[in-house]
């Protein structure tokens, strides 16, 4: 167990549920970054849960099964910053429990605070207040490689509890999920 208390204690036991669980749960909470004192803020409005190697065929130990994240195994509270398509980076928090090799993968978010830093990070005037994308997540938050590994509790990214309770998450299948993934583990909150 992490030694915890209060806003932390709360969300390590989120966290410390299976992926498919606390994926649901961490809609709409708070992910906030500061960094050299520009401080951004996102609700989390969409998620998508990876499962251990032996239940999930889309797990990121099946994806990356040749180049194993390091980072991977080490379990909440821990995130994980992967390179995905060209130079984009993608935001996993680490779920279950050390070893488990389970995580969310923050697919979107509604900015509520600092949208001129996260327009700055993405060079890009935006219309809405809505980041979508592992890509804009991680550029307009300010978050890169250097940050992998770090625990929410003491690093430089924050994850809080939410504002309001969750109206109602719609759940789908992942994105490039094959036919014989029948996991609906792609969840997006729905707010009035």
């Amino acid at each position: 167990m992490v030694e915890s208390s209060g806003l932390n204690n709360r969300v390590y036991q989120l966290l410390s549920q299976k992926a498919s669980k606390a994926a649901v749960d961490v809609l709409g909470m708070r992910l906030s970054t500061n960094y050299k004192s520009k401080f951004t803020e996102i609700l989390i409005t969409e998620t998508e849960a990876f499962g251990r190697q032996k239940t999930d065929s889309m797990s990121l130990v099946n994806m990356f099964n040749r180049k194993f994240p390091e980072t991977l195994p080490k379990g909440p509270p821990h995130i994980l910053v992967l390179k995905s398509y060209g130079e984009n980076k993608s935001l996993y928090l680490l779920t279950s429990k050390k070893g488990s090799c389970e995580a969310i993968l923050i697919r979107s978010g509604v900015i509520l605070l600092g949208k001129n830093y996260v327009e700055s990070r993405r060079k890009i005037k935006m219309r809405t207040d809505k980041i979508t994308g592992p890509g804009n997540i991680t550029k307009g938050l300010g978050i890169d490689i250097v940050n992998d590994g770090e625990n929410l509790f003491t690093g430089s990214l924050n994850l809080a509890p939410r504002i309001h309770p969750v109206d109602r998450a719609i759940a789908t299948p992942r994105k490039n999920s094959k036919p014989e993934d029948k996991n609906l583990w792609r969840f997006t909150l729905v707010q009035k």
